[in-house]
């Protein structure tokens, strides 16, 4: 249809016009500069320009046409298009003169548009009608618009049966604490919900600009919920984060510590995505993810997996399945992202994706879509993670969670039972709010909430650089890194279910004042832990220190290592040599807490149920401080019998995956689902033979070599019978030596930045304080220190190889941290560095393959785990 086509492809006037109303002017005039600025796609002025033009002329058809095709880009106003519409869909004219000002009637399209303006209205039926009658214009060969009706007649179509079967949902507005008359938006919450993260547009926004639509420019807030349930008032989040520009907030990870926000320059085309880091007192500057997420194209939205190795964000980069998709980036060892990978026809359609979101179970994604069944424009969907770690069966989450306007911004809390999300409901306060969800009968998302504070002594202030490590205890691997507002202390992360964890509690010289354990059940519900630590006087104690409290077990009754399934009602026994034994009784969770015990003690712990006995567990608290937490986990039939098949076998082989030559002494560890291990070397020929396996059991085999890793390959043995050899090729990527064949072990041959130091330790061999390497790392430390705060992390190791100068190895590697931060400190105050600049973090870890008395021969195997590792920054 020639007529309509061509009302789009308009060549649009290269005459520059104020884009205000000015008093007194012309039906023309008006007219004019609407036109010229709706091809500008500026409906908010062009708008006024076509109110004053109707003020001269309320009868006329095109000027209600005009007006009403301006209310249905408006963000605040869509509903009043109808009203205009209805008018100018009477008087339709086939030969319609485009930006003629002497013409009176509507084009055809107007049906088209009247009939968006009746289904944002909820009629259906009669939006129908109108797409119909707009059809009867369309010609044969309009295939672009045949393709366009049919889209919005199927919105209609489902939105009428989302409408009258509604989800059983109860909306709050979060009120006018944190609402306002103005645009509010893209709420993100901490893990605990006592933190709101938005976006706003009010006119106290940071530089008081506004767009070239009229609306402000955006801003990032936080409100804070007091112990009543009221959110504070907004306040500006951060001078490190907002500018004259635009900032919006997009995403919060689950542990607090990193806000994804997008940003341009206020012309919305140079929209990219950044993050600012939390450092407990105020947010970072904004930083960039990498290469491959930002483009010279527009990216909008953005989340972090729960355990922050994945990155989703949206993009209408070339490439895609049409319009915005949705991509993901994983995070690579070296701790970079790698290239961008579309995620597929699934999730991504020909048409708009955006406001991705994914729940901290790591299996529910959110996001939304226009080309999904939708009620009308973008509608949330979620899809879930099926057995082949794929997401499937995209699901739209219904009405009145979604409306026949555009609804993107969506985030659900931990437990799954609330989410919250902005939208346009009656009885708002203004453009779009903030909203609760609270869904009656959704099930608990089976993870745990730990809400921890730390409280500082009276009449004084809680210190800053307050840092809290976290450890999986079965891996040794850092969980997360917190650190607590200065403001009240409080800190929240997400933990999953059937792991125990190490609180590490500590000062900003890495010196820790408190400790504890925690253990997260595998029970099929949601679990809130909450902590409190309160500090002595630090004025008086001179440093961080916990007030004394006793040593306390948390007794945790379970069916076996394997499912780890709660017992409730069991009867737990501590019995301590020469005392009188104690019982207790665990609750409906299997658990007993705040058993107090004595230091320098030795314990045992047993429990009963129905007369059966568990396995007896050993407690010693000799060296304990005061104040610790141990969980101590009794397993009633105690760890399953492995039935070990001879001829069930296994052969090994590591090659160098650039060369494919075999590796000798590489060390090859096989685990199995019941997280036993196997530590084994490969022979001169780079193979192992005949390690035996157990039937009906998943394994996963990883090999390293002189610092390179393999990639992990899982392999089961479910369904196998009779004699079977399984047979596994492990290929590593081998790196550059770190040591110079001219310089001892472990100083850097010129590989690494002057911002990182390691040194790997060869018996009886130090750190030599003049290797070229170790001086650039003092160097730059004294030059950063000169300027600003430098954060020091230390890593340490031990190998297994016993010690006879320490305790054990874990104090061996402990020290080794500790000398290197004094030798730091040492060395940056010889050079004249600012030493109280320098912020350390220390962790240590005792790692590599099990002694087997090889001490002389298995030098290498072993001396690649006994290593020192810093970073400034």
């Amino acid at each position: 249809m020639r007529l309509i086509i061509t009302f789009f492809l308009v060549t649009i006037l290269s005459i520059s016009l104020k884009a205000q109303v000015k008093a007194g002017g012309t039906y023309k005039e008006y007219f004019m500069e609407g036109s010229y600025l709706m091809l500008e796609e500026n409906y908010v002025l062009a708008q006024d320009n076509f109110q004053a033009a109707f003020e001269l002329d309320s009868n006329n058809a095109n000027i209600r046409y005009n007006i009403g095709v301006c209310y249905l880009h408006s963000a605040t106003q869509k509903a009043q298009a109808e009203r205009h519409l209805a008018i100018a869909v009477q008087k339709v004219d086939k030969g319609y003169k485009m930006d003629d000002y002497t013409e009176k009637s509507a084009p055809p399209l107007a049906h088209f548009y009247h009939g968006q303006a009746l289904h944002i209205n909820y009629r259906f039926d009669d939006a129908l009608a109108e797409f119909a009658k707009f059809e009867s214009y369309v010609g044969p060969k309009d295939k672009d618009w045949k393709k366009m009706l049919d889209h919005n007649r199927a919105y209609s179509e489902y939105a009428k049966k989302a409408v009258a079967g509604p989800v059983n949902i109860q909306i709050t507005n979060l009120g006018d604490s944190v609402n306002s008359s103005y645009p509010d938006y893209s709420p993100v919450l901490s893990s605990d919900e006592r933190m709101l993260i938005y976006t706003t547009r009010r006119p106290n926004t940071t530089g008081g600009m506004k767009d070239f639509t009229g609306y402000y420019n955006e801003d990032i807030v936080v409100c804070y919920k007091d112990n009543n349930g009221n959110w504070s008032g907004p306040q500006p989040i951060s001078n490190n984060i907002n500018t004259g520009g635009m900032e919006a907030s997009i995403n919060l990870s689950s542990d607090g510590q990193t806000l994804i926000m997008y940003k341009d320059g206020g012309d919305g085309n140079s929209g990219n995505i950044y993050y600012s880091n939390f450092d407990g007192k105020d947010w970072s500057s904004l930083k960039e993810f990498g290469s491959d997420v930002n483009s010279k194209y527009h990216e909008s939205h953005a989340c972090l997996s729960g355990d922050g190795h994945v990155l989703f964000f949206a993009s209408d980069r070339p490439g895609g399945l049409g319009g915005s998709d949705i991509y993901r980036c994983l995070k690579l060892p070296n701790g970079q992202w790698s290239k961008a990978y579309n995620m597929g026809p699934t999730i991504n359609t020909e048409y708009d994706e955006d406001g991705a979101f994914i729940h901290p179970d790591g299996h529910t994604f959110f996001f939304a879509s226009k080309g999904h069944k939708s009620m009308g424009g973008y509608d949330i969907m979620f899809a879930t993670l099926n057995e082949e770690d794929k997401f499937d069966y995209v699901t739209n989450m219904g009405y009145p969670i979604n409306t026949t306007d555009d609804d993107v911004f969506f985030v659900t809390s931990p437990d799954g039972k609330r989410a919250y999300l902005s939208s346009a409901h009656e009885g708002g306060f203004g453009e779009k709010d903030i909203y609760m969800l609270t869904i009656p009968g959704t099930g608990e998302k089976p993870l745990a909430l730990f809400k921890g504070q730390i409280i500082p002594a009276d009449g004084e202030k809680l210190p800053e650089e307050l840092v809290i490590l976290v450890t999986d205890k079965k891996t040794g691997e850092i969980v997360g890194t917190f650190r607590p507002k200065v403001a009240n202390g409080v800190f929240s992360t997400i933990l999953p279910p059937g792991n125990e964890y190490n609180f590490s509690y500590q000062a900003g010289d890495g010196e820790e004042f408190y400790n504890e354990d925690v253990f997260v059940s595998n029970d099929l519900s949601y679990q809130e832990i909450k902590r409190e630590v309160n500090l002595e006087p630090v004025k008086l104690m001179g440093k961080v220190k916990a007030k004394a409290k006793a040593i306390l077990l948390n007794a945790v009754v379970l069916d076996n290592s394997k499912s780890k399934k709660t017992i409730s009602g069991a009867n737990i026994t501590l019995a301590e040599a020469g005392a009188e034994n104690k019982n207790f009784t665990a609750n409906e969770k299997g658990r007993y807490d705040g058993i107090e015990l004595q230091q320098d003690k030795k314990y045992t712990l047993f429990a009963e149920v129905d007369g059966k006995k568990s396995l007896v567990g050993e407690i010693n608290t000799k060296g304990v401080k005061s104040g610790k937490v141990i969980n101590q986990l009794v397993y009633m039939t105690g760890k399953p019998e492995a039935v070990v098949s001879k001829e069930l076998l296994l052969d090994v082989t590591v090659k160098n995956a650039k060369t494919k030559k075999a590796i000798s002494n590489a060390s090859v560890v096989l685990s199995d689902n019941d997280g036993n291990k196997k530590d084994l070397s490969t022979d001169e020929n780079g193979k192992i033979k005949g390690v035996e396996l157990t039937p009906d059991t998943k394994y996963t085999l990883t090999a390293s070599n002189e610092g390179s890793i393999s990639e992990e390959v899982s392999f089961n043995t479910n369904g196998v019978k009779g004699s079977k050899k399984i047979s596994k090729t492990l290929l590593i990527n081998v790196a550059k030596a770190v040591v110079s064949t001219n310089e001892p072990a472990g100083t850097s041959s010129g590989d690494l930045p002057p911002s990182r130091y390691e040194f790997y330790f060869q018996y009886n061999r130090n750190i030599n304080e003049e290797d070229g390497a170790w001086t650039a790392f003092i160097d730059r430390i004294v030059e950063l220190s000169q300027k600003k705060t430098v954060r020091v992390s230390i890593k340490a190791s031990a190998s297994k190889v016993p010690t006879r100068a320490y305790k054990n190895n874990k104090q061996l590697a402990s020290s080794r941290a500790k000398n290197l931060q004094k030798r730091i400190k040492e060395a940056v105050e010889a050079k004249g560095g600012n030493v109280k600049k320098l912020k350390f973090t220390r962790s240590s870890k005792v790692g590599g393959p099990k002694y087997r008395g090889d001490r002389d021969l298995g030098r290498e195997k072993y001396e690649k785990h006994q290593f020192v590792k810093a970073s400034a920054k």
